[in-house]
């Protein structure tokens, strides 16, 4: 009986991943990344003298990461707390033609 609890409780787990979207040469490496709520995103600035502030303003999954410099990573969780399921529009304050679509699921 013992075991089968513990077998329960092994497939009842989830487990979050990191999806790391690198800035280079004034665009993100992709355009678009599918997350789960509680993911994790890193934003690596891969720029060798270029400034980045990378933001959404997408309704219930806002984030601002401010000042982003060179040679730095920054990671945002996608927390079920304060993001929702749906389409995140990611972009750089700076450089307005940076900008990739983050589909965030349950």
């Amino acid at each position: 009986m013992l075991s089968s609890l513990l077998l329960f409780g092994l497939n009842g787990l989830v487990f979050a991943e990191t999806h790391t979207i690198i800035q280079k040469d004034k665009k993100f490496s992709t355009d678009a990344v599918i997350v789960k709520l509680g993911d994790t995103l890193v934003f690596k600035n891969a720029e060798k003298d270029i400034t980045h502030n990378v933001y959404s303003i997408t309704p219930d999954n806002e984030f601002e990461l401010k000042i982003q410099k060179p040679g730095t990573s920054t990671p945002i969780l996608v927390d079920p707390k304060t993001h929702q399921p749906g389409e995140m529009l990611v972009e750089c304050a700076i450089h307005p033609g940076m900008k990739v679509k983050v589909k965030v699921e349950k």
